[in-house]
């Protein structure tokens, strides 16, 4: 009685939406196919996992044979039906149901065995795994089965009944008649009513766990295989003896040219070809013995070999003519009361399935609530909690699958009851609310709860719809985050129009920049002076402009700000906005200045150091080869630096190197590098010199200059140096460092001589 109220609420719930939402008619037009060739497959998975792993194969067969092929999926009794009626050209299914067509129809025979690739092994072998779930401690071997209910997609599949049947039957388990068995239509049905609980154990054929583990490796962990078989080479698991697999047959009515044709293509099929690994295929194989499968069925009383002999009613006649009389009235009067009662309740059960297919086919998800226990729902909302079937819900209320506490802080119980009781009083109520799915993930819905009244019935149930806003929801938390970044970011953000003119800017921008908010807005933002309208130009061609130029604070300090400036385009890729982020890096840039004169310049003279030196050789040298002038490389040492030093102490001796660094300097042009390699020792770099002679004639005036008296911690004292030089290029190639030992070996030929005095390299100095 109660499922009869659920019922009956349903249909009028479902009326009243109808009314409200209008009714909508979807027109289907089909095109004559009369003169396609029809391979129908045997559909042991959904009909669209089918359609898309056999399609290719038809393409294929098409192209192949130059005739064009159409794929039907059809179940097993479809497709015996369609073959009755010569609706089909060529079939391919299992051994067993090849087996029930032949005894019915006249076939022609095998034309090819299906062969299987799983990962580059190859068999043309089927068996059947018996599968459960990997926490039923008590199910582990065959006798195990015993009172077990087991799911099975048909009598008719020899992976996914007999073969396992038959084993089960050699282990003293009869299956007919000490379990419970359930056939589902298909492997993945049954795959999905073990991992549920609905069923202890399930069959289905090889190959079949192997797929859907690709799709969901959590089932190598949720189901466990009874009766494994360790069969060397064979790419499976298994828990059955092996049979021959599919096979695919023309119908007797197909031209034999066309048989032809097609035989050929099938053996042409290549495991690599796109065909055959969109259906798993290593090929097709000439035609297996089926005569296993012809004992097996036997060996089960199986269609086709369950018949027996019978008594023919002409002997029922002869013998028992008075009983057979009056059983025959009993039987006529028994007709006509079943063809009665069963038109009325075919009629009832038509309009609670076209109630209970609207309700299961609405997208938007819904439920029916008892008081507050849910009777009915759809499996939109199955789906949107992400649960396997109805059956999870019934019985519940919505307490059971709600976040506890509400994002407005009420207890979900509480605020439900409440919500429940003013339905019941006639109002329809509209909130936001947050549910938990299986896997623990919130799930946002506009839920809306209204009384469905019946006549007869004085409290009304309660239709429950749900409008899941989740995506809504975290675009407005992904929102407000963005405003607290925009908001709290320690860098200047600012957000210009296409033109380039400010719009909102966030404190960090008025911090560095120095002026306020009313003042930014409508202004163009900073950005060098003479590229302003450039780096818009750019950031619109290439999507963000990056750079680093100098600018000024309201108060005139100076700034250095790195930039990048990114667009922002509509749906239609037109430019709506600028966004900018700056930061000020005028304390980076001069700690970098600092680094660098550090790396490069002598604290003490402020002369180039020896790494710098170097840098400006390599450099130096490259432009001689390259304009073809000659450059000379000097090394120069002062003349009794020490004395001085230990006389008056190092500030003396750090004044005397001082004033000898600015000496040379002044010696020296612009484009010549003077530095100081290290203690009293310098080099000089002369480029473009014009031989010996012009370079000695600079080494007189710097001999000269620095012989001058230096007046040092209250003293004047005189110094000298001794010079050694080398020019560049020479007849052999040299490196830096050569020339330098070059110019230095020539320098203490200078101190040997006597000193205050200059000497140039040659091959003869020792």
């Amino acid at each position: 009685m109660k499922a009869g109220r659920c019922l009956q609420r349903l249909a009028i719930s479902l009326l009243s939406l109808t009314l409200t939402l209008g009714a909508a008619g979807v027109q289907a037009q089909t095109q004559s196919q009369e003169d396609a060739i029809v391979l129908s497959v045997l559909a042991y998975r959904p009909q669209s996992a089918m359609q898309q792993q056999y399609r290719p194969l038809t393409e294929y067969l098409s192209d192949r044979t130059g005739l064009r092929f159409r794929l039907v999926v059809q179940d097993q009794e479809s497709m015996s039906r369609a073959i009755a009626a010569n609706q089909v050209d060529f079939f391919l299914t299992n051994p067993s149901h090849f087996l029930l067509i032949r005894s019915e129809r006249s076939l022609t025979g095998v034309l090819a065995t299906l062969l299987r690739d799983w990962h580059g092994q190859t068999t043309g072998s089927i068996g059947g795994v018996i599968i459960t779930r990997a926490d039923r401690a008590d199910i582990n071997r065959l006798e195990d089965l015993k009172n077990a209910t087991i799911a099975a997609p048909g009598t008719h599949f020899l992976g996914g009944y007999q073969a396992p049947a038959l084993e089960l039957e050699s282990a003293g388990v009869k299956v007919r008649r000490s379990s419970k068995v359930i056939y589902l239509g298909n492997h993945d049905r049954v795959i999905r009513a073990v991992v549920s609980g609905d069923t202890d154990v399930g069959f289905i054929r090889t190959g079949v766990l192997e797929d859907r583990l690709v799709d969901n490796p959590d089932l190598a962990e949720i189901l466990k295989v009874i009766n494994p078989q360790d069969l060397r080479g064979y790419p499976f698991q298994v828990s059955t003896r092996l049979y021959p697999e599919w096979p695919l047959v023309a119908l007797p009515h197909v031209d034999s040219r066309v048989v032809r044709r097609v035989a050929s293509a099938l053996y042409a099929l290549e495991p690599g070809d796109p065909a055959a690994r969109a259906a798993g295929l290593a090929g097709f194989a000439p035609p297996a013995d089926y005569q296993s499968v012809e004992d097996l069925a036997r060996a089960l009383r199986v269609a086709p070999y369950d018949q027996s002999p019978r008594v023919t009613w002409l002997d029922v006649l002869n013998q028992y003519r008075g009983w057979v009389l009056t059983v025959g009235i009993l039987l006529a009067l028994l007709v006509f009361t079943t063809v009665w009662l069963g038109r009325q309740r075919r009629q009832l059960a038509q309009e609670e399935r076209r109630q209970r297919e609207l309700i299961a086919g609405w997208p938007q998800p819904m439920l029916m609530l008892d008081g507050s226990e849910l009777v009915d729902c759809n499996r939109a909302a199955v789906d949107l909690l992400r649960y396997t079937s109805e059956a999870s819900f019934l019985g519940k209320g919505l307490a059971a699958f709600s976040q506890s506490i509400q994002p407005d802080g009420e207890i979900a119980s509480q605020k439900l009851d409440a919500l429940l009781r003013r339905v019941q009083l006639g109002d329809m109520v509209t909130t936001e609310w947050v549910y938990l799915r299986s896997d623990n993930s919130e799930v946002w819905v506009d839920m809306t709860l209204a009384p469905v009244y019946v006549h007869g019935f004085d409290t009304p149930a309660v239709l429950c719809s749900w409008y899941d806003i989740t995506r809504r929801k975290e675009a407005e938390e992904r929102m407000r985050l963005a405003v607290r970044v925009f908001e709290n970011a320690r860098e200047a953000i600012f957000i210009t129009d296409s033109h380039g003119v400010v719009i909102d800017v966030n404190d960090a921008y008025q911090q560095i920049t120095g002026r306020d908010r009313q003042e930014c807005i409508g202004s163009l933002p900073p950005m060098p002076i003479d590229e302003g309208s450039a780096i818009l130009i750019a950031a619109r061609k290439h999507g963000v402009w990056t750079g680093e130029f100098r600018s000024r604070s309201r108060e005139g300090r100076r700034l250095i700000l790195n930039l990048t400036l990114s667009s922002v385009f509509d749906e239609h890729k037109d430019l709506t906005h600028f966004v900018g982020v700056f930061s000020d890096i005028t304390r980076l840039k001069e700690s970098e200045k600092k680094l660098r004169t550090m790396a490069h310049y002598d604290a003490l003279t402020g002369l180039p150091n020896r790494v710098l030196f170097a840098e400006r050789l390599h450099q130096s040298m490259a432009q001689a080869r390259r304009h073809g002038y000659q450059l000379g490389v000097i090394y120069i040492d002062l003349d009794e630096f020490k004395p001085v030093n230990d006389a008056f102490g190092h500030d003396a001796g750090d004044e005397l190197l001082i004033e000898m660094g600015r000496r040379m300097r002044t010696v020296l042009r612009e484009e010549d590098t003077l530095a100081r390699l290290g203690g009293d020792e310098f080099a000089a770099i002369a480029v473009n010199v014009d031989g010996d002679e012009a370079l000695e004639a600079l080494l007189d005036r710097l001999l000269a200059v620095v012989v001058e008296p230096v007046w040092v911690a209250d003293h004047s004292v005189a110094v000298s140096v001794s010079v050694g030089y080398t020019l560049y290029p020479q007849l052999e190639e040299l490196d830096a460092d050569q020339l330098l030992r070059q110019a230095d070996q020539a320098m203490y030929q200078a101190k040997r001589e006597g000193r205050n005095r200059y000497c140039g390299f040659s091959e003869n100095l020792s």
